[in-house]
């Protein structure tokens, strides 16, 4: 079987690693929204039931095959929205069982939400991170990763920009 190249893609302000509140980003940067529809266009995607319910909002993304893991969703709204999209969203109960469903893909992008994050953070091949730069008030955080930089992850890429930075992290093989 063969395995997707696993990429972590989110953006969490670089000051205290904040990524929510309310369910919401807490700022609007809206190159950073294209390069996130550009990099998972065409890809497995996959998110927690949280992340579903308030950032996607209950629309799978229609370029992506969307993976949602959840223990706690109702089986008749499962069986209502997989009727609605037929090709392109499947509800699991765990991360191994959500890899497995993607293997086939080429690239699997995992867009949060935080518990999701912190249980894939060394699962991972690949960090995309947006870094927005000031002090941001939230609810939901970022996993500490710091300290798997130069043992377990390197940088390959940064690209600043005004209030943000892209940061692009490998597994060291």
């Amino acid at each position: 079987m063969n395995q997707p190249e696993i990429i972590i893609i989110a953006a969490l302000a670089a000051s205290n690693r904040v990524m929510g509140k309310n369910g919401k980003l807490p700022w609007h940067i809206p190159a950073d929204s294209s390069r996130f529809q550009n990099l998972i266009n065409g890809h497995a995607i996959i998110m927690g039931r949280t992340t579903w319910e308030y950032d996607v909002e209950k629309r799978p993304a229609t370029q992506c095959f969307n993976v949602i893991i959840s223990t706690s969703t109702p089986k008749d709204e499962i069986a209502e929205l997989q009727q609605q999209y037929p090709s392109n969203l499947l509800f699991v109960s765990s991360i191994p069982k959500a890899l497995q469903k993607v293997s086939h893909h080429q690239q699997a992008f995992i867009v949060g939400g935080a518990a999701i994050y912190s249980q894939t953070l060394n699962l991972a091949d690949t960090w995309e991170l947006t870094l927005v730069e000031g002090d941001f008030e939230g609810d939901t955080f970022f996993p500490e990763y710091e300290y798997l930089i130069g043992d377990r992850f390197e940088m390959v890429n940064q690209e600043n920009h005004p209030g943000h930075r892209y940061e692009t992290y490998k597994r060291i093989v």
